[in-house]
């Protein structure tokens, strides 16, 4: 593959409702000291009751189109990463086609959780690479404020939840100074059960009943400190796997842009890497964790803030359920 992916085109949407601590201490029996101290997280945004995902993935799709100069005729490809769908099936992707005006081009959803965006880049680096696709659409959203479990059994993780939506519009060049370096991918399924949702599923006798519903098997279930730790070394040990494999220093480095689980685990990371704090793109105090979409929305935040200039070297790391990460080095 000679041609390296460049983003041609950054686009997301976020829900207009800020939700404060204090209104998320009115739902769930915690206080704004409390997730403060445990997340750093101060606000979040919530879709509004009678808004669904694809209202935000396809504003986000349709902005990182015309951040392209494309039009939804050109795209040859659309691949979508949630955890939240409109719908348990079919996909996302084919839901939100003919919502974005597409024609009839092959689409698909992918699951690999909060590392979709960076699992979505590789799949679409082959695509293109095959020369027969020249504009791929990847869209990461989340409508996670519709799973949010307010018993105290999953607080933790039910106070960090939000939603948001974000699209990058992926091409092929032959411009050596801009684009994709390296990309690495990894997962580990023995740490499956730190993140996970046991119902619906075909494990359970019915897909899901009510039995499941009241015991809350359709809610997440997080194993908070090991998943601590496990996206701590995950995160840090790709990023120094990528530079050492391409003989670079984190000094080298212009912007770290990583998925947004919580503060505590981006400082974590800042501390091991040595990473000067201004260099690491921070959304997640505002915006909560919105899992898949939370890395692009960044990534696309960071792109608008001017902080991601021509020549830029970056470097793009997610961590995620199952366990997954991938690791990118980036040329703005």
């Amino acid at each position: 593959m000679s041609a390296r992916l460049v983003i041609a085109g950054f686009g997301h949407a976020l829900p207009e409702r800020i939700v404060g601590n204090d209104e998320v201490a009115g739902m769930i029996d915690t206080s704004d000291a409390f997730i403060r101290e445990r997340t750093g997280v101060v606000a979040r945004r919530y879709l509004a009751p009678d808004q669904h995902l694809a209202d935000l993935a396809c504003p986000a799709a349709e902005r990182a189109m015309a951040d392209a100069g494309v039009t939804a005729h050109d795209v040859d490809l659309l691949i979508v990463n949630t955890l939240s769908p409109d719908h348990h099936d079919p996909s996302q992707a084919c839901y939100i086609q003919p919502r974005l005006g597409l024609r009839e081009v092959p689409c698909f959803d992918i699951r690999a959780q909060c590392s979709g965006g960076l699992y979505g880049i590789e799949i679409a680096r082959h695509f293109l690479a095959s020369g027969l696709y020249r504009n791929v659409l990847l869209v990461c959203a989340e409508a996670l404020s519709r799973r949010i479990d307010t018993s105290n059994a999953r607080r933790n993780l039910s106070i960090l939840l939000s939603d948001g939506a974000a699209a990058l519009l992926l091409q092929a060049t032959d411009e050596p100074a801009r684009g994709l370096v390296d990309l690495t991918l990894g997962a580990d399924g023995t740490r499956f059960d730190l993140l996970a949702t046991e119902a619906p599923g075909a494990r359970r006798p019915r897909f899901i009943d009510a039995d499941d519903i009241a015991a809350g098997r359709h809610h997440f279930r997080m194993k908070g400190a090991p998943m601590f730790e496990d996206a701590t070394r995950r995160i840090v040990d790709a990023c120094r796997q990528m530079l050492d494999k391409h003989r670079l220093t984190i000094g080298d480095i212009g912007l770290v842009v990583p998925h947004q689980p919580n503060l505590r685990i981006l400082d974590a990371v800042i501390e091991r890497l040595g990473l000067p704090r201004e260099r690491c793109m921070i959304s997640v105090d505002q915006l909560g964790n919105m899992a898949s979409a939370a890395f692009p929305v960044a990534l696309s935040l960071a792109r608008e803030q001017g902080r991601m200039p021509a020549g830029q070297l970056n470097l793009l790391v997610t961590y995620g359920a199952g366990a997954t990460w991938a690791c990118a080095l980036y040329r703005s």
